[in-house]
């Protein structure tokens, strides 16, 4: 499948995935909010939410109540 036939929310997921298991973000390292990550990819704040939900199924960020999305502590 073409990367740009995948929905918007599995592409920014993939994005930050790849940074994640590269390295770039650490883990404990605190995520844009759903704003920011709406804006900065000019998506919805849904698509956003999406996106980080998945992120949190594959079990590479935490969300914390208050406090946002942050790279988990133990990424798979």
């Amino acid at each position: 499948m073409d990367a740009s036939a995948s929905p918007l929310y599995l592409q920014i997921a993939e994005r930050l995935a790849r940074s994640i298991r590269a390295g770039t973000l650490k883990r404990g390292d605190r995520l844009p909010s759903v704003r920011e990550l709406a804006s900065q990819q000019a998506v919805s704040q849904a698509t956003a939410v999406q996106a980080y939900r998945w992120l949190e199924d594959a079990r590479l960020v935490d969300a914390r109540p208050r406090s946002g999305y942050f790279v988990a502590a133990r990424p798979p």
